[in-house]
């Protein structure tokens, strides 16, 4: 049985169609990375499935049971967290009483009590690697790790489906490093990860499938090392700049000659 299912899930904004048909199912334990151009449907798919935005047509399935039109707080509540591309923490409140509010008002099996929130806290912050900064303000935060913070406020609420939008967006290449280390450490927990990103190496690095979404359809899924070299992916969304990246350079004979045919 599949953790989620999507079916056929539409949605338009005015005269843009946001999501066109969309349809895919994801198995507990898999990373699946969503990309695709920008304007493409990608963030108003999360936004449906966690219930911000509620589809125009088709069904979202959660272990057998339609969520389609509940209310976010209830999706929540029955194991699907979320990170957002605009990270927005509480300004006033430490990294930990950030972390807190995941824990006292997120959790399937109700509220805890806040010295409970708390410990869980720790504990999220110690997976994301924020443990030592637990008690700074959140100003005190660099963008890299606000990120985490965001991640780690979706953690404590115990999900069991991680929706990630963009959390390595503007990131360097060490810091994006970092986070694929975060990301597998979530995965190893048992969490199952749904996440969008325009950084290639993250898709090919965690995950074990791939949906490319383009103009609000589904493009191709797959594996993500068929799915990044297939040519519709690379016209539509990739470039021919990245296929030639990818492509292995010319064999060189002994006298250091090409072998290429002219």
């Amino acid at each position: 049985m599949s953790l989620l299912a999507v079916r056929d899930v539409s949605k338009r904004f005015g005269g843009v169609k946001a999501l066109a048909g969309v349809t895919f199912t994801i198995e507990p334990g898999q990373v699946l990375g969503i990309i695709g151009p920008n304007g493409a449907g990608k963030t108003t798919l999360l936004n449906c499935i966690s219930g911000l935005t509620r589809a125009d047509a088709g069904d979202i399935r959660w272990e057998e049971q339609s969520i389609s039109g509940m209310p976010p707080y209830r999706i929540a509540r029955l194991g699907i967290g979320r990170t957002f591309q605009i990270v927005r923490p509480f300004p006033s409140m430490t990294v930990r009483e950030n972390t807190a509010m995941g824990a006292l008002f997120g959790r399937p099996d109700g509220r805890l009590q806040p010295g409970a929130a708390l410990k869980e806290a720790d504990e999220v912050l110690n997976l994301v690697g924020l443990g030592e900064k637990r008690h700074h303000t959140v100003l005190r935060l660099t963008v890299p790790d606000r990120k985490r913070l965001e991640v780690a406020r979706a953690l404590a609420m115990r999900p069991r489906l991680l929706l990630l939008d963009e959390v390595m967006a503007g990131l360097n290449s060490v810091e994006v490093e970092q986070a694929l280390t975060m990301v597998r450490r979530v995965q190893e927990q048992g969490v199952t990860i749904v996440l969008i990103e325009h950084v290639m190496k993250v898709i090919v690095g965690v995950c074990s499938q791939a949906l490319v979404l383009n103009f609000g359809r589904t493009l191709v899924e797959g594996p993500p090392a068929e799915v990044l070299n297939d040519p519709r992916v690379i016209e539509a969304y990739l470039g021919e700049r990245y296929a030639r990246r990818q492509k292995p350079p010319p064999d060189r004979s002994p006298n250091g000659e090409g072998n290429e045919k002219t």
